[in-house]
């Protein structure tokens, strides 16, 4: 009998971990880049797409979860997106991601890996992230070309 729970145990397991759902949500593009001066705003429109095996409902936040990342805090706008499965398993939308220079901030590269953060979802969230690149470059200076007297 030890046997045979000790044989069942385990394949239990293995099944139901081979049934766990999760949705993949990607982005379209996955790497961005964007020169922004101190004092600006930048932004770009990125498409997120999901999909998954079965019916789905995602509702999370991209920009509050980093990985490998100095951007520094309050420069990202973090949005709120929520995502429902067509009878094909898949969506998509377009979300705005707004970087806001502070006016002080030094010039240089600051970059990091967004992820969905999982809010409220009917599934798992599973995803690369967006891997997004913020290049602060100084203000250009205005060239005055006065005519000739």
């Amino acid at each position: 009998m030890k046997k045979v729970h000790i044989i069942l145990l385990p394949l239990i397991f293995i099944g139901l971990a081979l049934n766990a759902h999760a949705a993949s949500v990607s982005f379209d593009p996955s790497n961005i880049t964007l020169k922004v001066s101190p004092g600006e705003t930048g932004r770009t429109a990125i498409t997120v797409n999901g999909s998954s095996k079965t019916a789905y409902s995602l509702t999370f936040l991209v920009g509050s979860k980093r990985e490998k990342c100095n951007i520094p805090n309050g420069w990202l706008t973090a949005a709120y997106l929520w995502l429902d499965s067509k009878p094909d398993g898949k969506s998509s939308t377009t979300m705005n991601l707004i970087v806001s220079v502070p006016h002080d901030a030094a010039p240089g590269t600051y970059s990091g890996l967004l992820l969905p953060d999982d809010m409220r979802s009917s599934e798992a969230i599973y995803s690369d992230g967006v891997n997004v690149s913020i290049e602060v470059v100084p203000p250009q200076t205005a060239s005055i070309n006065s005519p000739a007297l």
